[in-house]
């Protein structure tokens, strides 16, 4: 649905947190993005460019994509070849090109080559979920690029083979504890095949590693059921219980819902319990020259910053508007009211941090 609708796609799953998010997706909603993108290649005569990855249609900010081509073809004239991007970004048209040579000085290795086929791969498989009309040709197509370039499908997936006796290791799974440095070197030694298989099988194959004369391979098998694969969001509780099964409100969830509606915060008894501080205690350390609002609100920026930095995703918005408030009121004695604040709250958080 995102991905047609020009959007932006979450999934939450197993003990993920909701609202970063949630929070990461009102970001992107709320930035430019990059849309009405082209690409176009300029290449010599007789050679011709087949692109492997799907179009892209919206880039939001701080997201890459890329993009594969496969350069078919020979060219006894030029040598050099290049590509155009052309998108638009805050309705403003954008070209960007990149020059490239047909004859690279050396040997790149297969590491592109397999980021390709695994592009072509997942396409294929989204069109065979699509439930296209020809599903057995597609799933054919899939296995055929997976071995021939050591990437894995759904219909694919490694196995351990003896070197020794070439056979497939088999077994029951087993669990063994090994060093780092015996890994290491099993990593290192024999190639790299596939097998098409189904999960349980692949878990065996990794978990019978006993010694470095085994390596894996890529075959075909028979046909393979996927597991179809759905999502759950359970609901969501923002209150722990504690040792008497008492609830116990998350202070950040706390310091959010005392937030007025033009950004700032009072000056109470609960704000400096947030803090884990009694009002007297907050009270008593704000600076003279600030009014309590401007003193309680500085001290909630502070905190959030030295205690809830990696958790930024959720309370951004929220710090934003404190700080426009608290520019907006140009109070005097800031500079040493956050100089108060990082003595009460025991922390080092600097005026350029809290953008005020």
């Amino acid at each position: 649905m995102a991905r047609e609708g020009s959007g932006h796609a979450q999934f939450i799953t197993g003990t993920d947190r909701m609202q970063p998010k949630v929070m990461q997706s009102l970001r992107f909603a709320l930035q430019p993005a990059v849309d009405n993108i082209s690409v176009n290649w300029t290449v010599p005569e007789g050679v011709t460019v087949d692109m492997l990855s799907p179009p892209i249609n919206t880039l939001f900010q701080g997201q890459r994509a890329l993009i594969h081509a496969q350069i078919k073809g020979q060219s006894s004239g030029k040598t050099e070849g290049a590509v155009t991007v052309k998108y638009r970004l805050k309705d403003q048209p954008v070209t960007n090109q990149l020059q490239f040579t047909l004859k690279p000085a050396e040997d790149t290795g297969l590491t592109i080559h397999r980021l390709a086929a695994r592009s072509v791969i997942r396409s294929l498989e989204l069109e065979e979920r699509a439930g296209g009309a020809d599903t057995e040709n597609i799933r054919r197509r899939i296995v055929e690029l997976s071995v021939q370039a050591g990437v894995s499908s759904v219909y694919t997936a490694f196995i351990g083979i003896n070197k020794d006796s070439k056979q497939t290791v088999k077994g029951p799974l087993l669990q063994r504890s090994v060093p780092v440095s015996h890994m290491m070197a099993a990593f290192h030694g024999g190639g790299a095949r596939m097998c098409a298989m189904g999960a349980p099988a692949m878990m065996k194959c990794s978990a019978r590693r006993k010694r470095n004369t085994q390596t894996s391979a890529l075959h075909s098998c028979g046909p393979i059921q996927s597991n179809s694969m759905g999502i759950q969001c359970d609901s969501m509780s923002f209150e722990e219980e504690g040792e008497e099964g008492e609830p116990q409100k998350d202070p950040l969830l706390q310091l959010v819902s005392l937030q007025k509606a033009a950004g700032c915060w009072e000056l109470n008894a609960s704000l400096a319990a947030v803090f884990g501080k009694t009002e007297d205690e907050v009270t008593n350390q704000k600076t003279a020259q600030v009014e309590g609002s401007v003193w309680a609100t500085v001290l909630a920026l502070i905190w959030l910053y030295a205690y809830k930095s990696d958790q930024q995703d959720e309370w951004q918005f929220v710090a934003m508007k404190a700080a426009s408030w608290i520019r907006s009121q140009k109070p005097d004695g800031l500079s040493q009211c956050v100089c108060d604040g990082n003595a009460l709250l025991g922390s080092q958080v600097t005026e350029d941090t809290l953008e005020i």
